[in-house]
C-alpha cells in the first residue's frame, strides 16, 4: 500500500470512529448501531462498484443470523 493510500485509509478510519463516537454520545446505542449500518452499506457499495457484490450476500447472511437469534 502506498503512503497516499495509507493516509486515505487512516482518514476514513478516523472519520468513521468520530462518527460512531458522536452518534453514541448524542443518541446512545441506537445512534451507534445506525452509524455502523451506514458504514457497512458504504463498504458494500464500494465493493460492488469494484465489481464484487459478495459483501451484500455476507451482510444479508449476517442480518438473517441476527434476526434468527433475536426473534421472539
Amino acid at each position: 500500500m502506498s503512503t497516499i493510500e495509507e493516509a486515505r485509509a487512516e482518514k476514513v478510519r478516523q472519520h468513521w470512529a468520530a462518527r460512531q463516537e458522536r452518534q453514541l454520545a448524542e443518541r446512545g446505542p441506537r445512534g451507534l448501531a445506525e452509524a455502523w449500518w451506514d458504514r457497512v452499506r458504504a463498504q458494500c457499495r464500494a465493493a460492488e462498484e469494484k465489481g464484487d457484490p459478495e459483501l451484500w450476500n455476507v451482510l444479508a447472511r449476517t442480518l438473517e443470523n441476527f434476526c434468527a437469534g433475536h426473534s421472539k
